[in-house]
């Protein structure tokens, strides 16, 4: 290889003395990310932006100065198409599943990478332990006990505190995708009653787990679930997908999960929908439009809990994937795509990267930038 195409990573936190050397990763995740950072270093010139979360202004700054070939980056970091318009970058890897922070230039013709395949077992999970502390209603009992109010006057009680099984519920899942099936392949055993929704049926699934129901309409999912999990992406389609009209049709007392994109639910709608009472509904969000999440909307939602105490709120930081050796495969993945790149010469090359589905379906029939790289090699 004669030449060595520049690298710029917008985070420190990719590096093997970041999540390369965290304890709470397994040892042998560790020495892969380290292994990776050493064979990378071999190849190609880094440089990394020196923090966590560089602005738009300092992102586009450091690209005009180190003018790179590949971006490497992750949900946090907007990748804006202007940016990218008068750069050299022919090629962006996002360690995320998900891949809407990146803003495609007109032409399309930066390839990118992403991390499927990694985070659905471990976002399954979190999605039933999420599911199961809010029928119980384990965040309010705990607060009980946190702020002092079990007191002698407040002993055990038959009818006390009363909350729910999952058994006894009925689950839709909006987007059947891998963790809607990794929720499916959990929870068929337990004998829940599982409705699903996608653009399509997928007739394999229901041979597996022949008991699960599609719903061609969304609507039904919202009429007939006591607990609807959403697992789909955020993009043009999915835009406040779950509006006023799928919220008005939820049960009273049903309860609403969001894993997926703070985006595909309009925020605004709902919380309109429950100040007025129009709906009775439990909430567990992991991601919302705008994150961290705005002072106002947390101002709103608070006062929504102090006047309907009955509600029940689950609210976390984007932290469904946050299991160490995850995010630690997620970082290897990244790695090893960027690599694949470096060392690719042509198409055929790249058919086994983790290129974005868009991108493969388009893989022979766009002049890609990275043409440019494989005439410099």
């Amino acid at each position: 290889m004669i030449y060595k195409p520049k690298i710029f990573f917008t985070s420190n936190v990719f590096s093997a003395s970041e999540i390369g050397s965290n304890e709470k990763v397994s040892e042998n995740y560790r020495n892969t990310i380290k292994d990776l950072w050493y064979q990378l270093d071999q190849i190609s010139k880094l440089k990394f932006f020196n923090g966590r979360f560089p602005t738009e202004e300092q992102l586009k700054k450091d690209v005009e100065i180190f003018n790179p070939d590949i971006l490497g980056c992750h949900l946090s970091h907007l990748i804006s198409s202007k940016i990218l318009k008068n750069s050299e970058i022919f090629a962006i890897s996002t360690s995320t599943a998900g891949y809407n922070h990146i803003q495609r230039t007109e032409e399309d013709n930066i390839l990118i990478t992403h991390t499927p395949s990694v985070l659905h077992e471990t976002v399954a999970d979190y999605t039933i332990a999420v599911i199961m502390a809010n029928l119980r209603n384990l965040i309010d009992l705990h607060n009980y006990v946190w702020n002092e109010q079990w007191t002698t006057d407040n002993k055990w009680d038959l009818d006390q505190s009363l909350s729910s099984v999952f058994t006894d519920k009925t689950l839709g899942i909006v987007g059947l995708g891998e963790i809607g099936k990794e929720l499916v392949k959990r929870l068929y055993p337990w004998g829940v009653k599982i409705l699903y929704h996608d653009i399509k049926q997928i007739n394999e699934i229901e041979k597996k787990f022949p008991l699960i129901e599609f719903k061609g309409d969304i609507k039904d999912i919202f009429r007939e679930s006591d607990i609807i999990s959403l697992h789909i992406p955020l993009n043009k389609y999915t835009e406040n997908l779950v509006n006023r009209n799928l919220l008005k049709l939820m049960k009273r007392g049903a309860l609403l999960i969001n894993t997926a994109r703070g985006g595909v639910l309009d925020l605004e709608a709902l919380l309109d929908m429950l100040e007025n009472k129009e709906i009775q509904i439990n909430i567990a969000f992991d991601v919302f439009p705008i994150e961290p999440i705005e002072s106002k909307t947390l101002k709103r939602l608070k006062n929504i809990k102090k006047r309907q105490p009955d509600i029940r709120m689950i609210l976390i930081p984007h932290n469904a994937s946050a299991d160490a050796n995850t995010r630690a495969k997620m970082n290897i993945l990244f790695l090893e795509d960027i690599i694949k790149i470096i060392r690719s010469s042509s198409l055929e090359d790249l058919k086994e990267i983790h290129i974005i589905p868009e991108h493969k379906k388009q893989l022979t029939e766009k002049k890609w930038r990275i043409f440019n790289y494989w005439r410099k090699k």
